[in-house]
């Protein structure tokens, strides 16, 4: 059965050639927006029932148990999601003239408990620039976060109608696959596919390959796969005479200057 499923897909290549190639790149391309989409509202939804717990646990005065087991339980997991948005290198009021670094804004929510939990021991906890820093950082934190993912859903909203949207990100995720196969042999790190997927020289690069393919799809369905090819290999051999001709023309001149240079100079008369 697999390998009769394996022929009729060789088979419906062989027979339709350029467009089973393309439609394999809008489908791809049409299931990573799906994908995106899909993330977002679920990221969205996670860091909306984690501000509200935010919100009863401190609303609380620290007194709510289960909302501070449940914020702790997801800190790292919130932090990694939020990425950029969540990170935070500064010097707290409440920290005297030692600056401290924490990966994730989140990490200030067990000093909320203690303040807590000094108040209601008659102390004086953070004071209230402490505990008013940690409650505005962390809530802002978390509304940039969302307003992140609004704008991806949306964005992705408008691509789920483009199809030239679906072609790019098609061709970007096949190029991408070499690095997500690596990264499963675990010679990247977590994410490290996915952060090389998005970065503007590999995105350059990919629109840069996304238009060489459309161009070579339109043109085979047009005038053929034949002509198609001869005029890309005339294209090839003309880019590279001219490459040829321009570095002859470099050399030429070097030696030129070279030969200036070196040459011995003739007495004055």
């Amino acid at each position: 059965m697999v390998a009769n499923a394996v022929a009729q897909v060789v088979q419906f290549f062989q027979t339709y050639g350029v467009l089973a190639v393309l439609a394999v790149i809008l489908a791809i391309g049409i299931a990573r927006i799906l994908q995106r989409f899909a993330s977002a509202i679920g990221q969205a939804r996670s860091a909306r029932a984690f501000r509200e717990r935010f919100h009863r646990f401190a609303d609380s005065s620290g007194q709510d148990a289960a909302a501070y087991e449940r914020l702790t339980f997801l800190t790292e997991r919130m932090g990694q999601a939020m990425g950029r948005h969540a990170a935070v290198d500064v010097k707290p009021p409440f920290h005297g003239h030692s600056a401290s670094k924490y990966a994730t804004v989140l990490h200030f929510i067990p000093d909320l408990r203690k303040h807590f939990a000094d108040l209601a021991q008659g102390g004086y906890g953070l004071g209230n620039d402490g505990a008013n820093w940690i409650y505005t950082a962390i809530d802002d934190a978390l509304i940039r976060f969302l307003g992140d993912l609004d704008a991806t859903v949306h964005a992705a909203r408008y691509q789920m109608i483009n199809p030239i949207a679906w072609f790019r990100e098609g061709v970007e995720r096949i190029l991408a696959l070499p690095f997500y196969v690596i990264g499963w042999f675990g010679v990247l790190e977590d994410g490290g596919a996915a952060a090389i997927e998005r970065r503007p020289a590999f995105r350059a690069v990919a629109g840069i390959a996304a238009i060489v393919v459309a161009g070579t799809i339109a043109s085979t369905l047009i005038v053929g796969e034949q002509k198609t090819a001869a005029a890309y290999r005339s294209a090839g051999s003309t880019a590279a005479n001219a490459a040829g001709s321009a570095v002859t023309a470099v050399v030429s001149a070097f030696s030129d200057v070279a030969t200036a240079i070196t040459a011995p100079k003739q007495p004055q008369q």
